[in-house]
């Protein structure tokens, strides 16, 4: 049996919310397969969040404060099923190109847009795909699952621009890291930073459903693992 690790995070805001879910102040990797749903990202202007849960999330997954994007049908909607096979290849050969207009910088973002308009009639031939569960009551089974959530917002204040973006940029660079301590993660949901690619996924073995936001890519790699999941939402605010 190989010996239990204590975590090491790269981000401070990370581990106190962690230690905070957990009641621990040391955080060893079998605390991280505790962890079953994780939302993180940017919030707004110099600002971080983090939402977390140990509790089972619902199955299949919406989200009540979204919209579209976790109905069923219609532009927007998440992709289940056999539908995510199909994005990969589109998204491969169909990536959203993201040009930053100060530096010129290439990266890539996904998004379902295009995808909906494409292969609308192929999924109204196999919609609902929910394993015969009803939709309204995965709905009340959401409003019951966040009241078990977490949620921190990390704010930094800068002297200047500069200092905030040299922040901006070393975080965006290291939170990848962070996201791949949650290895018994059942949901993860993504918003905005970029990402060197998807290959930080594979560390979590009973992940379900990737919700993925305005987040960047400097490299499609790891995305043919995806067709384990049962449900994906690649979305632009």
């Amino acid at each position: 049996m190989s010996e239990d690790e204590r975590v090491e995070f790269t981000q401070k805001w990370i581990e106190d919310a962690v230690k905070k879910l957990l009641q621990k102040e040391d955080i060893y990797e079998s605390d991280m397969e505790k962890i079953k749903y994780l939302r993180i990202g940017e919030n707004y202007y110099n600002s971080y969040m983090i939402e977390m849960s140990t509790e089972t999330p619902p199955d299949p997954f919406c989200d009540t404060d979204g919209g579209d994007e976790w109905g069923t049908g219609g532009d927007g909607a998440t992709v289940t099923g056999r539908f995510i096979k199909l994005y990969i290849d589109y998204a491969k050969e169909n990536p959203f190109e993201y040009i930053d207009s100060e530096t010129g910088k290439r990266s890539l973002q996904l998004s379902q847009y295009d995808f909906w308009k494409e292969f609308e009639e192929e999924y109204e031939e196999t919609e609902p795909e929910e394993d015969g569960e009803d939709w309204k009551d995965t709905v009340k089974k959401w409003k019951s699952f966040e009241k078990t959530i977490l949620c921190e917002t990390y704010l930094e204040k800068f002297d200047d621009d500069d200092a905030y973006e040299e922040w901006y940029q070393r975080t965006g660079r290291t939170i990848q890291w962070d996201i791949s301590l949650f290895t018994g993660l059942e949901v993860l949901r993504t918003q905005g930073a970029e990402y060197k690619n998807m290959n930080f996924l594979r560390t979590m073995p009973l992940l379900r459903v990737w919700e993925v936001v305005e987040t960047k890519f400097a490299s499609l790699a790891g995305m043919d693992d995806l067709v384990r999941l049962k449900q994906l939402c690649c979305w632009l605010d």
